[in-house]
C-alpha cells in the first residue's frame, strides 16, 4: 500500500482541494450517482458535508468526451445590476473560468492539432477577449501547467492573421455556442460547468450577492437550453430557499439533491481512512480499534451527519489506539470519551448551545447567560455571585453591599443552585459526574472544553 498521509491531514485538517489522496477513501454516496448524469444538477450540502470532494470525484471520472470546467463564482461590486444584465455578467465570469480551464487542462494542442481557420480563429477571440491578461503574457506565464511545445502551440495561434468569426451583434449566448464548436471540434460532446466555493464569501452583504449572481443565472433559462451544456452547482443548504424558487429549478432545467450522509456511510468512511491511515493491506474496522457500539452511538449524538464532525472525533480515539498498541476496552471505551468531550459552543443570537453537532435550546435566559459568563472568561473561574448577578440581574460585576442591586446571598442561593442543576440537566452526558460545568469547592464554577 502507497505511503498514507498524517493522521492530522485524514482527520483533522480538510480541506478537498489540497487531499491528493482524496479518491482512495473516496466514499461514493447516492447523490454521487446522481451527479454523474448528464443534466444540470445543485447539490446541497452543509459546510464540511463533502461538496468540494464530490466535485473533485466527478472531475476524476470524467469521460473523454465531456470537459469539466471550475467556475468559482466572485461578487460583481462595480454596479448593482440584477435579473438578466446581472447573468450575463456572471457567465462572463464562468465563460472565462472555462476559457482558463480548457487552456491549462482541456490539451488543445493534442486535441485540435491543426485547426480549421475557423475554429482557431474562433480560440484566437476567446484567448484575445476572455483571458485576464495579455493573451501572449498569459500563456508565456503558464511555463508549469504547459509544456514548452503547448506553449508554442499558442502563441503560434496567437501570432497568425484569422478571418473574424465574431461580429457585433454576437450575444453572449453565441460566444458560448462558439465555445461549445471548439469543443466539438476538441473532440468533446459536452461541456460540465462546476459552480463551488461559495463559502469563500462569509461576510454578508458580499455572501448575498453572490447568492443574488446564482438567482439570476438559475432564472434565465437561455443559459440551460444550451445544447451540451450542463450545470454542477455545489452549493450551501442555506441557499436553498432562494434557488428553490428560481425558474431553472421550477422547470425542471436543474434538478436538487441533497448531499446527506447515513451513519453506514459515516462509519464507511471512517473506517476507509483509519485502514489508510494505518497503511493496512486489509481493511481495518472501528471494532478494532475501540468498542464500536459505544463509540459509534456517542458519534451519532453529538458528530450528527456531520462527516468533518466524525472524523474530528475520531482522530484522538486514533492517537489512542497507535500509541496504545492494542484495541480500547468498552471501559477504557468510556473513558476515553469523557476525556474527549464534544466541543460546547454558544449561539448567542439564537440563545443555543451546541455540543458537537448537538444543538440544546434553553428556555430561560437565566440558564443561557449561566454559561454565556463563563465561555467569556475562558479559564477562570467565577463566584457564585458573579454568575447570580450576571444571569438574573444582568449586570458585569457583583455590586456593593450598600448598592441598591445588591441582595443577601441566603435570599438567592437556592435559586443559584436550581438553576444550575438545570444547566447541567440540559448539558451533561452525566449530570452527577459533570464535565462541563464544574464546581471548585469554596470559589466558584468553570467552563470547561467550551469553543473559543
Amino acid at each position: 500500500m502507497k505511503n498514507a498521509p498524517s493522521p492530522e491531514s485524514l482527520f483533522k485538517t480538510l480541506k478537498a482541494e489540497n487531499e491528493p489522496w482524496l479518491g482512495d477513501v473516496f466514499i461514493p454516496l447516492p447523490a454521487f450517482e446522481r451527479l454523474k448524469e448528464g443534466h444540470s444538477t445543485i447539490l446541497y450540502g452543509e459546510t464540511g458535508s463533502g461538496k468540494t470532494a464530490m466535485r473533485l470525484a466527478l472531475k476524476r471520472e470524467k469521460q473523454e468526451n465531456v470537459f469539466t470546467a471550475l467556475w468559482l463564482p466572485e461578487p460583481i461590486l462595480e454596479n448593482s445590476a440584477s435579473g438578466t444584465a446581472l447573468a450575463q455578467q456572471a457567465m462572463q465570469q464562468a465563460v472565462r473560468a472555462c476559457l482558463e480551464g480548457l487552456i491549462l487542462e482541456g490539451s488543445l494542442p493534442e486535441r485540435l492539432g491543426e485547426p480549421s481557420s475557423h475554429i482557431a480563429s474562433a480560440l484566437q477571440w476567446f484567448l484575445k477577449n476572455y483571458l485576464p491578461f495579455d493573451p501572449a503574457f498569459y500563456i508565456q506565464s503558464q511555463t508549469d501547467n504547459l509544456s514548452a511545445a503547448e506553449t508554442q502551440w499558442y502563441l503560434k495561434l496567437l501570432e497568425q492573421p484569422f478571418p473574424a468569426v465574431v461580429t457585433e451583434q454576437a450575444s453572449l449566448r453565441d460566444q458560448i455556442r462558439l465555445l461549445l464548436m471548439i469543443l466539438r471540434a476538441a473532440k468533446y460532446e459536452q461541456l460540465w460547468l462546476a459552480i463551488d466555493g461559495l463559502e469563500r464569501w462569509t461576510p454578508r452583504q458580499t455572501g448575498e450577492q453572490v447568492q443574488a449572481l446564482l438567482e439570476a443565472v438559475l432564472s434565465t433559462l437561455v443559459f440551460f437550453d444550451l445544447p451540451s451544456v450542463a450545470f454542477k452547482f455545489f452549493i450551501p443548504v442555506s441557499f436553498k430557499n432562494i434557488l428553490h424558487k428560481t425558474s431553472g429549478v421550477e422547470r425542471y432545467r436543474a434538478e436538487e439533491v441533497p448531499l446527506t450522509w447515513s451513519a453506514e456511510d459515516l462509519q464507511a468512511m471512517l473506517e476507509k481512512r483509519i485502514t489508510y491511515a494505518l497503511s493496512s493491506s486489509k481493511k481495518v474496522t472501528l471494532e478494532a480499534l475501540c468498542e464500536s457500539g459505544e463509540f459509534l452511538r456517542w458519534l451519532g449524538e453529538y458528530g450528527g451527519d456531520s462527516p468533518r464532525a466524525w472524523l474530528a472525533f475520531t482522530a484522538p480515539l486514533l492517537a489512542e489506539y497507535q500509541q496504545q498498541s492494542k484495541r480500547l476496552s468498552a471501559a477504557q471505551t468510556r473513558e476515553f470519551i469523557r476525556q474527549h468531550p464534544a466541543p460546547l459552543r454558544l449561539d448567542r443570537q439564537r440563545r443555543e448551545i451546541w455540543l458537537g453537532r448537538k444543538c440544546v435550546r434553553f428556555g430561560s435566559a437565566p440558564e443561557f447567560r449561566i454559561l454565556e459568563y463563563l465561555a467569556l472568561r475562558p479559564g477562570k473561574i467565577g463566584s457564585l455571585e458573579e454568575l447570580y448577578y450576571y444571569a438574573y440581574k444582568e449586570l458585569e460585576t457583583v455590586p456593593d453591599k450598600g448598592d441598591d442591586a445588591w441582595t443577601a446571598k441566603d435570599t438567592w442561593r437556592a435559586a443559584m443552585d436550581t438553576l444550575l442543576w438545570r444547566v447541567r440537566q440540559k448539558i451533561e452526558p452525566n449530570p452527577k459526574e459533570p464535565i462541563y460545568l464544574i464546581t471548585h469547592h469554596g470559589k466558584g464554577l468553570e467552563l470547561l472544553h467550551a469553543e473559543a
